[in-house]
């Protein structure tokens, strides 16, 4: 175990990464706090829409994600199912620019969430390969900072462009045109990531030849025991998990201005991305379930606090929004790096498609979930839904496999 003095600087492969999220985000974030406005708000759609929309999308990431994994190890090559990812992603901000009706909004959103699922497993791959194993949580950390940034940027920039073209009221189907601007920087931005991933290097013939033998001659190889053990806590998790929209959405039905959701969603993401790299640096060096535990256990208690909050707590907002980000950093970059520690290493690929399947699974239900509590004028309870499972996890977590995984075949 290298100390922290001689820990050697983070590959500049992994800056550019950091760099094609952080736009990538940036545009995400300008559009995804808007949608339970513009949804609801704007083209008038119901919550079980919305609820659709997010659980659907979140669908989509987990197919594509086990899929793409899977075939990243399969044919060799991590890159171009990375810049095709992009790609897709900048094109279903475009769609969402143009939509006139929710299911415009659905399509696009779908797209999206395509892309984000092609480009999640290989991307995740790289970062394992380019590190040393005593860096893992570090790196995803530090990756997941970076993106995490550009959720503050995108979230600060769309509140400051909402703030102009609306102001502090509610949002009418004639304020079409003020968020079809939002959206379309957002696109110029979603643009911009697609393009930077065009100086990563693209893999040489001999390495894409190598990767496919070892795929070919390990793929009877079983991912074992303690892979599948692993796997438990954080996918229970994810079946509380809804999406981040619901958080906006309690905020709007508890009295919060459109600017002010924003805000309180730049709040969220300056959490997260603050708190991501000492989380990665702390699994590294204390293990992957100390820190797994920590955000399942914030988690259980800013969702408890969701679901009990009135009207007349506009501060406690803020913290609950603050704790949540906090929660999700310690658990997002810890999880990937405790895959990528169980799994053989000529299936990395494979390995993080696999959870990121599982959680989309696990997150579709809970968004879907969410969306028809909702319309039954129940909101409380998918919170209470939230934090009961992070409880579960935290219930499964002594029968979590310790120590080191067993070396690669």
């Amino acid at each position: 175990m290298m100390s922290r003095a001689t820990r050697p600087p983070l590959p500049r492969l992994l800056w550019i990464l950091g760099s094609i999220s952080l736009f990538a985000d940036l545009a995400g974030e300008m559009t995804y706090p808007l949608l339970p406005i513009f949804v609801t708000g704007v083209l008038g759609a119901s919550p079980a829409a919305l609820g659709l929309i997010e659980g659907f999308a979140e669908a989509i990431v987990s197919i594509m994600r086990g899929l793409t994994g899977y075939y990243s190890d399969a044919t060799g090559h991590r890159v171009r199912w990375v810049g095709r990812g992009y790609g897709l992603a900048f094109m279903g901000k475009l769609l969402v620019m143009a939509a006139t009706h929710w299911g415009f909004v659905f399509f696009g959103r779908t797209l999206d969430r395509i892309g984000k699922g092609v480009r999640g497993a290989p991307r995740d791959a790289i970062i394992a390969d380019i590190v040393a194993v005593e860096d893992r949580g570090r790196a995803f950390g530090f990756h997941r900072t970076l993106d995490s940034l550009g959720g503050v940027g995108g979230a600060l920039i769309a509140a400051a462009l909402l703030t102009w073209l609306l102001g502090w009221r509610a949002a009418t189907p004639q304020d079409a045109p003020s968020f079809r601007i939002i959206f379309a920087i957002a696109a110029l931005s979603s643009g911009i990531a697609f393009f930077l991933t065009w100086l990563i290097a693209r893999t040489p013939p001999a390495q894409v030849a190598q990767r496919k033998k070892d795929f070919i001659q390990s793929s009877n190889v079983p991912f074992g025991k303690n892979f599948w053990l692993a796997m438990i806590g954080p996918v229970l998790f994810t079946l509380g998990n809804s999406s981040e929209t619901f958080l906006l959405l309690r905020a709007l039905d508890l009295g919060a201005s459109p600017v002010k959701c924003i805000l309180l969603y730049a709040f969220f993401n300056a959490a997260s991305s603050i708190a991501s790299y000492p989380a990665g640096m702390l699994s590294d060096r204390h293990g992957r379930w100390p820190v797994l535990a920590t955000g399942w256990g914030l988690f259980a208690v800013s969702y408890a606090g969701f679901a009990t909050l009135g009207r007349d707590s506009s501060w406690l907002i803020w913290a609950l929004f603050g704790l949540t980000g906090v929660s999700l950093a310690c658990t997002e970059g810890a999880a990937r790096a405790m895959v990528v520690d169980y799994a053989p290493r000529v299936r990395l690929a494979s390995a993080l498609g696999l959870l990121g399947f599982l959680q989309g699974a696990g997150a579709l239900i809970a968004s879907v979930m969410a969306g028809i509590l909702w319309s039954h004028g129940r909101p409380e309870i998918a919170f209470w839904l939230g934090s009961g499972f992070a409880v579960a996890a935290l219930v499964v977590l002594p029968w979590a496999p310790r120590g080191s995984a067993p070396a690669s075949p």
